[in-house]
C-alpha cells in the first residue's frame, strides 16, 4: 500500500524536487570538465566499504546509479572486493522494491525507465529486512535526516522494512547536504543517519550528528 502523503507537503516537495534537479543538471556540466571527479568517486567508495568492514557488515543494499546521480560503480566493486554480499534493487509491481544480488557491472541491464538492474535470482520485498546496512539514492538530504527521492515513492516503502539498528546512507553530490528543516516531510517519512559526499566524506546527520 501505497504510503498517504499531505498535499501541501507533497506540492513543496515537488517544488523543491525541481529546483534540486536542475541544481544537479548544472553540476553534473560542470563536472564534465574536472579531471579530479573519478578519484573522489573512488576515494568515496573505498571509505564506505572500509566503514563497512569495521561494522562488520555482512550483507548491503545499494543501488545502480544512473543519469547525473552520483556514481556507484566504483562503490559496488569496492563493497563486493570486500566480501559483502550486495543486493540491489529492482522496481517491482505495486511500487514495491524486489532485491537481486550484485554479481559485477556487466550483469547491469537497463529497465524501461533506463534504471541499471541485476538480473540474477529475485527476492520479495521482505529481503530487506535481512541487510546490515543501506546506501540510498536522493536528491539531498537535510541535516535532520530528511531525505528527498525523485517522488516516485520506491524508498517510502521499502526503508521501514529496515531493523531499527541499519545505517542508512544516502550519497550525494557535494552542495545537496541541506540546512535542518530544509526538506518537507511526512509522518512516515524514514530520515537516513548519514550522508556521504565527495568532500565532506561520511557524515552522521539527525539524532546521529553527534555519535
Amino acid at each position: 500500500m501505497a504510503p498517504e502523503h499531505d498535499d501541501a507537503i507533497g506540492a513543496s516537495k515537488h517544488a523543491l524536487r525541481a529546483e534540486l534537479r536542475q541544481r544537479r543538471r548544472e553540476h553534473a556540466a560542470a563536472l564534465a570538465d574536472d579531471d579530479a571527479t573519478a578519484e573522489r568517486t573512488q576515494a568515496v567508495a573505498d571509505r564506505l566499504a572500509w566503514w563497512a568492514m569495521v561494522r562488520g557488515a555482512g550483507v548491503a543494499a545499494a543501488y545502480a546509479s544512473y543519469g547525473d546521480e552520483p556514481s556507484t560503480s566504483a562503490l559496488l566493486e569496492a563493497l563486493r572486493a570486500s566480501s559483502l554480499r550486495v543486493l540491489l534493487p529492482i522496481m517491482g509491481a505495486g511500487g514495491a522494491l524486489e532485491w537481486s544480488p550484485y554479481n559485477g557491472i556487466e550483469d547491469l541491464q537497463p529497465n524501461d525507465r533506463g534504471v541499471p538492474e541485476p538480473h540474477g535470482p529475485r527476492y520479495a520485498p521482505r529481503a530487506l529486512e535481512g541487510v546490515d546496512l543501506i546506501i540510498v539514492p536522493a536528491l539531498a538530504v537535510d541535516a535532520d535526516g530528511y531525505r528527498l527521492g525523485q517522488g516516485a515513492g520506491y524508498y517510502d516503502r521499502a526503508l521501514p522494512r529496515l531493523r531499527p539498528d541499519v545505517p542508512i546512507i544516502a550519497l550525494l553530490h557535494d552542495g545537496e547536504v541541506l540546512p535542518a528543516g530544509a526538506i518537507p516531510h511526512d509522518a512516515h517519512d524514514v530520515p537516513v543517519t548519514h550522508v556521504c559526499t565527495p568532500t565532506g566524506g561520511l557524515t552522521a546527520v539527525g539524532t546521529h550528528r553527534e555519535q
